[in-house]
């Protein structure tokens, strides 16, 4: 059975413990200290998913119960709960898999009773099962984000089930969708100017599903197929942050590319932590601190590597 922990969906104690040690240390020699300083002095709308997040996020590094106690305030009040009306099944999924881990970041604090988490609970349950009922997808993304609201789902709810359920789409993804050089034939083709985006999401997703399940005990990082696993994808889009003009399946601008990993890339964080990709390192200096509402949160902050200590410490 699995045991599962709640604490921050895709990082624990030992990720903060890292994040604290490194708080001080030479800006030159460390990625913490600018996310640092976006945690202590972002803004973020009130009122929104995003400052939930936030919230959670200054509770679990900062010890900030004042920022927990508004983050379960707004939980409560079913903030994120309502979509806007051109929300689409991506942006949906997208949506449930955030309010996940924002619920996980606050779920030991003292201002959410049990009464409370527990109604809460019934309501995300039943999101979860909302999305079970939509026919399933056509588009390789919403099938991995289906995916990763599943494993999601099953953490948060303690649903064994639900998390097999995702675990066995992140395996046929990987059994049957990657390509030997790392790219998702069902995401890059098309010729209609997003396939950079498709593949950035579909890694993205299974990026996450792998992160989420290692701190409940399932391995997805070690699963390949054929010599394929997550990470074969992740890399192949290295390459193309620096040559997004050698990007073969669509025309790309360096100026459409390089937002796209600045706004989206948080995930790669955690592909650095896990396995070290050529190159990767370059990527992130250029980008850090790197924040995603949906893709991980502030991942510089909960996933970077110190920097090692030279002779003179």
């Amino acid at each position: 059975m699995t045991t599962f922990l709640h604490f921050g969906l895709y990082f624990t104690s030992e990720h903060v413990e890292t994040a604290r040690k490194n708080r001080d240390r030479d800006r030159r020699r460390t990625p913490f200290a600018a996310a640092w300083d976006l945690l202590l002095n972002g803004n973020v709308p009130p009122d929104t998913p995003g400052a939930i997040q936030w919230n959670g996020l200054r509770y679990r590094f900062d010890d900030n119960l004042d920022a927990g106690e508004q983050a379960v305030i707004d939980l409560q009040n079913s903030v994120g709960f309502h979509l806007d009306s051109n929300a689409n099944v991506f942006d949906a999924l997208a949506l449930h898999i955030a309010l996940g881990q924002c619920a996980e970041l606050v779920r030991d604090h003292p201002a959410w009773t049990p009464d409370s988490q527990a109604a809460w609970l019934q309501r995300y349950a039943a999101q979860a099962d909302a999305f079970d009922r939509i026919e399933d997808p056509v588009r390789i993304v919403e099938q991995v984000w289906r995916g990763l609201a599943n494993v999601v789902s099953g953490i948060v709810l303690e649903d064994e089930s639900r998390l097999q359920t995702g675990a066995a789409v992140y395996r046929q993804v990987i059994d049957s969708e990657i390509r030997p050089e790392g790219y998702l034939p069902a995401a890059v083709e098309g010729g209609d100017g997003s396939s950079l985006y498709r593949q950035l999401f579909s890694v993205s997703g299974l990026v996450l599903m792998a992160d989420a399940a290692s701190h409940v005990s399932l391995d997805l990082w070690g699963y390949t197929s054929r010599g394929i696993s997550a990470v074969t994808a992740a890399s192949y889009l290295i390459y193309y942050y620096y040559y997004p003009d050698q990007w073969r399946w669509d025309a790309v601008a360096e100026s459409e590319a390089t937002p796209l990993f600045r706004e989206h890339g948080a995930f790669l964080e955690m592909v650095n932590r896990h396995a070290h990709p050529k190159d990767l390192t370059l990527l992130l200096d250029d980008l850090r601190p790197l924040y995603n509402l949906t893709g991980g949160g502030l991942t510089t902050l909960s996933h970077a590597l110190p920097a090692r200590r030279g002779l003179f410490g």
